[in-house]
């Protein structure tokens, strides 16, 4: 049963202890906390269960005590849910002090953002990419990528790479190229950096950096990965434009963007949450997931089919964030017209594009965003996660 509960503390962990607990519960654990804190200054015994109990509720490393915890002998049942919550956040912590900064984050926005990331690294993953990532990629829209664009060695920068699980799938997509992976969020880098080294993928190389300041760095690059970040700017064009000025003439940019469309019900919640007073804390994130399950509401749909509404920080990202903008297809193809820029086409499921196919049958119509305009109108839902697409640099 111990081997249960240790499992049990462990998937806690991974979702930021996001289910929700009754008040008697946060009261039993405040107590509990204290008495491990106690336990740990005398150094009286701390039955296993007792630890895994609180490692159920909170995040080991979490107690002022937790370097003595390290030190102690525990049955090997807990090796696992030690290493998770005591030994990797102290690495963590360790790491951040060997990435460099590459520029400074002065924008009001850019240092919200960074204090909600810093809070919650999004996402908290675990399990190392296949490299069976690079057929994934070559199998979805867009078309228009040929062999040429795959063969490397590449200068690859991924803008916004967060905790490191998109970094590490292009690391492993291009495997002959240099990856520079950058985001405002010294935790999140952290880690990605770990999870990295996990995986023994040297040829990325990570650094804190915003976005509107990268002209600085004097660096230039033939691709460009910009996924979920852009949308989450003060001037989500203006971003866009510091990266083009990096991009290579011919090189290709992978970009996601939130759609206007596809994200109907997530801003009706997040209306429902400005009204309620709800806010961005672990709290108030667990109230409102409670709400979502116990009332038939009519968002419900929208958060409940989101694998994001299971964490605490993708479900913060998904529903609190600070900042956040959302586009349309015409939006995209002035912005791509106004910057020279050749649509390769999206990225989407293979059923959305055998769907797309059947209504478009034109081979070109995967690259026409007149036709994927009308295909979204007629399901608003296609893009529900985000706008997902690549364009080529004209030279």
């Amino acid at each position: 049963m111990l081997g249960v509960y240790v499992a049990l503390a462990q998937q806690c962990f991974i979702n930021e202890y996001v289910l929700d607990q009754t008040a008697e519960e946060t009261l039993q654990v405040e107590r509990l906390r204290n008495l491990l804190v106690e336990r740990s200054r005398t150094g009286d015994a701390i039955p296993p269960l007792m630890l895994v109990a609180a490692a159920t509720y909170f995040a080991l490393h979490s107690l002022p005590a937790a370097d003595s915890l390290r030190h102690r002998d525990w049955p090997h049942l807990l090796d696992d849910l030690l290493r998770q919550q005591l030994f990797e956040p102290a690495e963590e912590y360790r790491l951040r002090s060997a990435i460099p900064s590459l520029t400074s984050v002065q924008d009001g926005a850019s240092i919200e953002v960074k204090q909600q990331y810093e809070e919650n690294p999004y996402p908290r993953w675990t399990m190392i990419p296949d490299v069976s990532i690079q057929d994934d990629w070559r199998t979805r829209f867009p078309a228009r990528q040929t062999d040429a664009d795959y063969a490397g060695p590449l200068e690859i920068l991924v803008a916004g790479c967060g905790t490191g699980q998109h970094s590490i799938e292009v690391a492993l997509t291009f495997p002959t190229s240099r990856v520079l992976a950058i985001d405002l969020s010294f935790t999140s880098l952290a880690y990605a950096l770990r999870k990295t080294r996990e995986a023994a993928i040297r040829t990325i190389e990570y650094a804190q950096a915003d976005i509107l300041k990268l002209e600085s760095i004097g660096r230039s690059f033939d691709r460009i990965e910009a996924i979920g970040v852009l949308h989450h700017l003060a001037d989500p064009r203006a971003g866009w434009r510091v990266l083009l000025s990096l991009l290579r003439p011919g090189g290709i940019m992978d970009i996601g963007l939130y759609s206007e469309s596809g994200r109907r019900g997530i801003m009706a919640a997040r209306a429902a949450i400005a009204e309620r007073g709800y806010r961005a804390t672990p709290e108030d994130i667990r109230l409102f997931r409670r709400e979502v399950h116990a009332v038939d509401c009519r968002f419900a749909r929208d958060l409940v089919t989101s694998a994001d509404f299971y964490s605490t920080s993708t479900c913060r990202d998904l529903l609190f964030h600070v900042l956040e903008h959302r586009f349309n297809i015409p939006d995209i193809a002035t912005f791509l017209s106004e910057n020279g820029l050749t649509f390769l086409g999206f990225r989407v499921t293979p059923q959305i594009a055998d769907q797309f196919r059947k209504q478009f049958p034109d081979p070109n119509a995967s690259t026409d965003l007149s036709c994927w305009q009308a295909f979204e109108t007629a399901n608003p839902h296609t893009f529900a996660a985000m706008y997902r697409f690549s364009v080529r640099k004209n030279r």
